[in-house]
C-alpha cells in the first residue's frame, strides 16, 4: 500500500496531471473520459492527515473557476501545499459554495473547514464522470482506494475518526446503509451528496458535530 500523502507530494506547482497518470491518459480519448485536465488535481481537500471527520466522494466536480484558479497564483500554491495533507479549506475559492452547502448542518465552517476533510477516488475535475472504467484504471485512484481500505477505514472503525461515505459506496468496497465498527458510516444520500432526512441521518449529523466541536 503506498501512502496517498507521499503519492502526491511529488507534484510540482502548477502541475495538472499526476506523473503516475500522465501513461494511462495518453491511452485514453479525452472525450471518453471526460475528466477536466486544465485544473490542478484534488483528490483530497482539508487536513486529511489529522481530519476529525472525512467524507468519501467519487471526484471533485467543474466549473469555468477550477480551470481560473488553476491558472492563479494563489491557487497553486494552495493546491501545492494541500496535496502534503494538513491544509484546511481555503475560505474562498471556486469549491466554496459546495462545500458550505453540504456541511452547513455539521456547525460553524471555521470548524468545519479546519477539522472536516474530503477524499475522493477520482482526482480530476469533471461535470459528470463518463467512464468509471477510466476512473478506476489511474493509478492514483487506486492509491485512494487502497490507502482508504487500509488505513483510514480501520481508524474509523476503531472510533479514532468519523468517516462518512456520501458517493458511490460500492467503488469504495462498502454497502449503502451500513456501518462498520465505532465511526465507518455509509448512510443514505441522494445523488448530490446530501444526507436524506432520517432518525439514522439525524443521529449522524449529531455525531459528526460533537467530533467537530
Amino acid at each position: 500500500m503506498q501512502d496517498i500523502f507521499e503519492f502526491w507530494s511529488i507534484m510540482k506547482p502548477g502541475q495538472k496531471i499526476h506523473p503516475a497518470d500522465e501513461v494511462v491518459f495518453n491511452r485514453i480519448d479525452p472525450k471518453r473520459h471526460g475528466f477536466q485536465l486544465n485544473c490542478l488535481p484534488a483528490c483530497f481537500a482539508g487536513a486529511l492527515r489529522s481530519a476529525s471527520v472525512v467524507l468519501l466522494y467519487l471526484s471533485p466536480g467543474y466549473s469555468d473557476e477550477d480551470a481560473k484558479d488553476a491558472a492563479s497564483e494563489e491557487g497553486i500554491e494552495y493546491r501545492l501545499n494541500s496535496w502534503k495533507g494538513n491544509e484546511p479549506f481555503r475560505d474562498y475559492g471556486p469549491g466554496l459554495p459546495w462545500l458550505r452547502e453540504r456541511t452547513k448542518n455539521f456547525g460553524e465552517f471555521e470548524l468545519v473547514r479546519r477539522k472536516l476533510a474530503i477524499l475522493n477516488i477520482g482526482a480530476y475535475h469533471s461535470k459528470d464522470v463518463k467512464s468509471f472504467a477510466s476512473l478506476l484504471a489511474l493509478p492514483s485512484s487506486r492509491v485512494s482506494l487502497s490507502w482508504a481500505q487500509s488505513v483510514l477505514f480501520p481508524q474509523a472503525e476503531a472510533g479514532e475518526r468519523v468517516v462518512v461515505c456520501m458517493r458511490s459506496a460500492a467503488y469504495w468496497g462498502l454497502e449503502t446503509g451500513s456501518r462498520y465498527g465505532i465511526g465507518l458510516y455509509t448512510p443514505l444520500v441522494n445523488r448530490s451528496g446530501f444526507l436524506l432526512r432520517n432518525k439514522a441521518n439525524e443521529q449522524l449529523v449529531e455525531l459528526i458535530k460533537t467530533r467537530i466541536a
